[in-house]
């Protein structure tokens, strides 16, 4: 009995292996009458799954999601690249075997530096070089014809820049923005206190009248001292959070509360306040005409990708 206990346990191992090899071999798609499996997926997904569960270690259920959603993209790429490479085969197309070199070249260059650092990076992955130089070898070819065929628009009309702004305004939002003075004064335990009652001092001669940035010029212990105290325009994300809470929560001309945290005091001062509103049409027209010609390269992409699907044999399974 006790042998036979020790042999099923070394028949886990050998019994899991296979599981998992069937499971790298199982066919989800075919395309003309090249196989698509699930180890081709994981081939490409691996280092994304990784970065998934990073992201998301206590979350499995938005965790599997996230998982689905790109192997799902992978297998589309897939099939997308294999007919890409099929109708590169029918339209008669031949690509010079030293092009390929050429890129292999540059992509050893940028990547990895030199044949060295390629060789034991491919092999801490299990992959061959010719597996590298066929990968290569395919993007080449799926870049050449996804070129000849399709042919985006290179100019975009001022009408549909407008009409995209006009239906996009919430995209658009210049962030309310202020013109910020500080006091800032350096205080431990003992200090402390002798400090937040010059800083309220401060605070009422503002509040009488007296320039905000003239007593900064005196009092501030920081870089700005010579220039009254004065951090230019600043959103949300410019100071830290506890600073930028306070200083957003004022008006034009106020003066914040003392502000007390372990490495000192500090007085705010919104000089001047920019609200939140669009931004004007011509400062975004070229990121919108970006935008429009992205998406016109992608219908047009996605239009061949199904005219290519409908004279050759694609199955999912």
């Amino acid at each position: 009995m006790f042998r036979g206990t020790v042999l099923l346990f070394a028949l886990i191992p050998v019994v899991l292996v296979s599981a998992e090899l069937e499971r790298l071999n199982h066919v989800v798609a075919i395309v003309g009458e090249t196989p698509i499996t699930m180890g081709d997926i994981q081939t490409q997904t691996d280092p994304l799954e990784r970065s998934i569960y990073q992201q998301y270690p206590n979350n499995p259920a938005l965790r599997r999601q996230k998982v689905l959603e790109v192997k799902q993209q992978a297998l589309e790429t897939l099939v997308e690249r294999q007919l890409i490479l099929m109708e590169f085969d029918a339209q008669g197309y031949q690509l010079p075997e030293k092009i390929v070199d050429k890129q292999v070249q540059e992509r050893i260059r940028d990547r990895f530096g030199d044949r060295l650092t390629l060789a034991q990076t491919l092999q801490a992955k299990g992959v061959t070089f010719e597996a590298f130089r066929k990968d290569i070898k395919t993007t080449v070819i799926v870049d050449f014809l996804t070129a000849q065929n399709v042919n985006s628009v290179s100019l975009v009309s001022p009408s549909e820049i407008k009409a995209y702004y006009d239906t996009h305004l919430e995209d658009f939002q210049q962030e309310k923005l202020i013109r910020l003075r500080m006091i800032f004064l350096k205080a431990n335990p003992k200090n402390r206190t002798a400090a937040e009652a010059m800083l309220k001092e401060i605070r009422a001669k503002v509040e009488t009248g007296t320039d905000f940035a003239s007593l900064a010029k005196v009092y501030h212990q920081g870089s700005q001292r010579n220039q009254g105290g004065d951090w230019g325009w600043v959103d949300l994300t410019t100071l830290r959070s506890d600073l930028s809470e306070e200083a957003f929560k004022l008006e034009e001309g106020q003066a914040s509360e003392i502000i007390t945290t372990d490495e000192g005091c500090y007085l705010l001062y919104a000089q001047e306040i920019k609200p939140a509103e669009p931004k004007r049409l011509a400062s975004v027209q070229g990121e919108i005409e970006a935008i429009l010609l992205a998406e016109e390269k992608n219908r047009l992409r996605a239009n061949w990708i199904d005219q290519l699907k409908k004279k050759n044999f694609v199955r999912y399974y």
